[in-house]
């Protein structure tokens, strides 16, 4: 790649970056409260299902990695089903783990590391399990991301990758359409006092790449023995990979 070019891309990277975590600043306070409302509740269902996909074909403590971990609801649901599991959360923007912090200020065993997923602080083959749960489409080099995802799990390690996509049936997909862009950004504007940061969010779901291709991405980085599970009409896939 020409090195005006290397420039540009790193420069709409940092530009992307510093929007995203702009967005979530301005959430923060409200982020749980407002996946609900936008989720219609369903986001406590759909991690769940992430969380039952982990299995339990474990020994002993498990090292664990939540990245996007936000205010730690997913890692919670870990702990909960693994209670001696070393907990992880790792999140780029210091004002989510603030509030999860606060929302959760005795937990033992949970470790917070303000850190980018594009450049985890973490040591090779470190972790035995890793979550990302609609955090990756947020990320300003998805492939970097996942090469990161990769490098810190251990050889055995399991990947488990959650995002939203679009619905296959008609009906469906003109019911999320109208739900996506003629409520959520006004839900946003009433609860958190601006509908900017959801006009984006629901933006970046349309960007992001169907099932296949994703698949197509998750495989070339190096992950094998990849699934995927659709839930509620293919407006959530979970991707499930092993590092070996």
């Amino acid at each position: 790649m020409p090195k005006n070019d290397l420039n540009t891309e790193n420069n709409e990277e940092k530009k992307h970056a510093s929007y995203v975590k702009g967005v979530f600043d301005n959430v923060a306070d409200k982020y749980d409260i407002m996946n609900d409302f936008m989720s219609l509740g369903l986001q406590r269902y759909w991690k769940d299902k992430l969380i039952q996909m982990v299995g339990n074909n474990f020994s002993g403590p498990l090292d664990y990695i939540d990245l996007a971990g936000g205010t730690g609801d997913v890692a919670l649901k870990f702990k909960r089903k693994f209670p001696e599991a070393n907990i992880n959360i790792i999140d780029k923007n210091i004002e989510m783990i603030k509030a999860g912090i606060s929302k959760n200020p005795n937990k033992s065993n949970i470790n917070y590391l303000c850190s980018s997923g594009e450049d985890m602080a973490i040591k090779d083959n470190f972790a035995d399990v890793l979550t990302l749960s609609f955090g990756i489409r947020n990320m300003s080099n998805r492939k970097k991301c996942l090469e990161e995802c990769l490098r810190v799990l251990k050889p055995s390690g399991l990947f488990l990758c959650m995002e939203f996509s679009m619905p296959e049936n008609y009906t469906l997909r003109n019911i999320y359409d109208a739900w996506s862009y003629g409520i959520i950004p006004n839900l946003g504007k009433l609860i958190v006092g601006s509908s900017e940061p959801y006009e984006y969010l629901v933006d970046s779901i349309r960007s992001f790449p169907s099932p296949n291709e994703f698949s197509k991405i998750l495989r070339s980085v190096g992950f094998k023995k990849l699934s995927i599970r659709q839930l509620s009409g293919n407006i959530v896939c979970v991707y499930r990979a092993n590092k070996n």
